[in-house]
């Protein structure tokens, strides 16, 4: 074999593996340095749904299934599905985003395919830029959102340029995702609403969306497998709990339940009118906290509770239409530009985790006491401030700009993605914020697609990938 002949065999055999390989290896880089994947005080409420056939306030039983399955591996595994997921749905876009350089030149309908290196020099540039590392090794349904959005996207608009396997794979990761997370669920449902419009006016904006229908089936068979996940669970046919009970500890922080029981009240029907004076003035102390004013009144798995909370949430905005509406626009602006990840390191504030191992893990529980992140103050603020938020905050308001500098260059299938981008972070920036309060890690968690697509231009222009305008060839 030539010189020549075993360049070839490496370039389209083992160094795909191999730069697959380095990829995933960086974004497990955290958990390994760790001694253990890193933790959330949420972790519990997962882990907890299969041995106790329950239900938990915001808490994925499929999500703390695929954990329970895992917890022999010390959920390595996990991490190494979170890996393996998000460089595989990168991969497929930079294949499909990149590969058009040459082709109008060359005049062949073959897709040149980029390099295998770019996949893992991308992934280090968006890990060094982004939290996206730090998602991946911690053990909640985080690193699932914008993996889904991507693949979402790739399956609606660029089905045909897809393998089998991939779009196989593709539809997989938008259903767990979707069972995984309400809200990621709530993101991905408004843009399957938008896939539909899009493809009814295609003709008129001469668009040719060409899996529209599979990318909508992946949505909606997500609820179906939470449904179906729930029911094997906790043997009811239901959601996951919680939502009503988020948004008033959201109210209880904004101080607009207590303005509603104060007009409201006295109310036979309201328990909580008796606490309206000594409600806690943050959400977690409310629907958390042992001896809240939530609690005394049977807690948030009472179905009375949860009757309760509607009934004050339906008519704060009766009373209050525009109060909230201002509310909501205030939250979810707030909820882009909170993007930082300096605290994602942090020990576990809550014991419930911890406890909940020694309940159903025990022999992980030295390993986890062991870690870096409960042992030590690991700060990233720095590095947050400087380089994570900035670049996170730059990428997202250019998003608008680009899809419309694409769109009048004729390239319309490509303005698509940066447009449907910069409303899925905003969607996402309303349903977080408007239900729970912003938090900076609901939209690091999908803020990093926006410092991917802002690579993604400089690559395109430094290495010659001149894409066509829509209609000059098949994709």
């Amino acid at each position: 074999m030539t010189e020549k002949n075993s360049r070839a065999v490496l370039s389209h055999g083992a160094a795909p593996v191999i730069a697959h390989a380095i990829a995933i290896s960086l974004l497990c880089a955290p958990a390994l340095w760790n001694g253990f994947p890193l933790m959330f005080d949420d972790v519990g409420g997962y882990l907890e749904r299969w041995p106790t056939g329950t239900l938990g306030q915001g808490r994925s039983a499929a999500y703390g299934l695929l954990l329970w399955i895992t917890r022999r591996g010390s959920f390595f595994p996990v991490v190494l599905l979170q890996a393996a997921v998000t460089v595989f749905v990168v991969g497929c876009a930079l294949k499909i985003f990149l590969r058009r350089a040459g082709l109008m030149a060359s005049g062949t309908a073959t897709l040149p395919v980029p390099s295998p290196w770019l996949l893992p020099v991308v992934i280090a540039a968006i890990g060094l830029t982004s939290g996206v590392a730090f998602s991946v090794c911690k053990l909640i349904p985080d690193a699932w959102a914008a993996p889904a959005v991507l693949a979402l996207h790739l399956l609606g608009w660029h089905r045909k340029s897809l393998t089998r396997a991939e779009g196989a794979v593709l539809f997989g990761v938008v259903v767990f995702a979707g069972a995984s997370h309400m809200a990621t669920f709530g993101v991905l449902a408004g843009l399957s609403v938008l896939y539909v419009i899009a493809w009814l006016v295609r003709r008129s904006l001469n668009l040719a969306p060409s899996g529209i229908v599979v990318a909508v089936a992946a949505v909606w068979a997500g609820l179906v497998l939470l449904l179906g996940v729930n029911a094997v669970v906790a043997g009811r046919v239901a959601l996951t709990p919680g939502g009503e009970i988020f948004l008033l500890g959201r109210l209880v922080e904004d101080g607009m339940a207590r303005e509603i029981l104060s007009e409201e009240c006295p109310r036979p029907d309201w328990r909580l009118c008796a606490s309206r004076d000594a409600l806690p003035d943050n959400l977690e102390a409310f629907v958390f906290a042992g001896d809240s004013s939530l609690n005394k009144i049977g807690g948030a798995h009472d179905p009375d509770v949860q009757r309760e909370a509607r009934s004050i949430i339906a008519r704060s905005l009766v009373r209050h239409p525009l109060e909230h509406l201002e509310r909501a626009v205030v939250l979810t602006v707030r909820q882009v530009f909170d993007v930082g990840t300096g605290g994602i390191m942090e020990p576990l504030m809550a014991a419930h985790a911890r406890w909940v191992l020694t309940l159903h893990a025990p022999t992980l529980v030295p390993g986890f006491d062991a870690a870096r992140q409960q042992t030590g103050s690991i700060d990233l603020g720095t590095w947050s401030d400087w380089i994570v938020v900035p670049v996170s905050i730059v990428t997202t308001l250019a998003l608008p700009g680009l899809a419309a500098f694409q769109w009048r260059g004729g390239r319309r299938r490509e303005a698509v993605w940066p447009a449907v981008l910069f409303l899925a972070l905003l969607g996402n920036a309303a349903i977080c914020g408007v239900m729970v309060g912003s938090s900076d890690r609901y939209q690091a968690r999908l803020v990093w697609l926006a410092t991917l697509t802002g690579l993604i231009v400089p690559i395109r222009a430094l290495r010659g990938y001149d894409e066509i305008p829509l209609g000059a060839a098949a994709t």
